[in-house]
């Protein structure tokens, strides 16, 4: 196994993930909450809370991160996996 170069780290293109999440009555806080915890993990670039379709969408560094991590996170904060 080959260690990871920082030329290897820099060939990952981000990708987008929409999540489609229960458990957002708090409205604005919850979307605060959601935007602060995810926006703080290592490669994750963005985060996009949309109350009104309960979805969040998470552009983020597929090598660096993965889209289980991301729904754990969701569901330590409360909140549960639709799709």
């Amino acid at each position: 196994m080959t260690a990871l170069t920082e030329a290897n780290i820099q060939d990952h293109q981000n990708i987008s993930k929409t999540f489609k999440i229960g458990g957002l009555q708090g409205g604005q806080h919850d979307k605060q909450e959601i935007e602060t915890y995810l926006s703080q993990i290592d490669g994750v670039d963005k985060v996009i809370v949309n109350l009104e379709e309960s979805s969040v969408t998470v552009d983020f560094d597929p090598g660096a991160i993965h889209t289980d991590y991301l729904r754990g996170t969701l569901r330590s904060l409360g909140h549960d996996i639709l799709v």
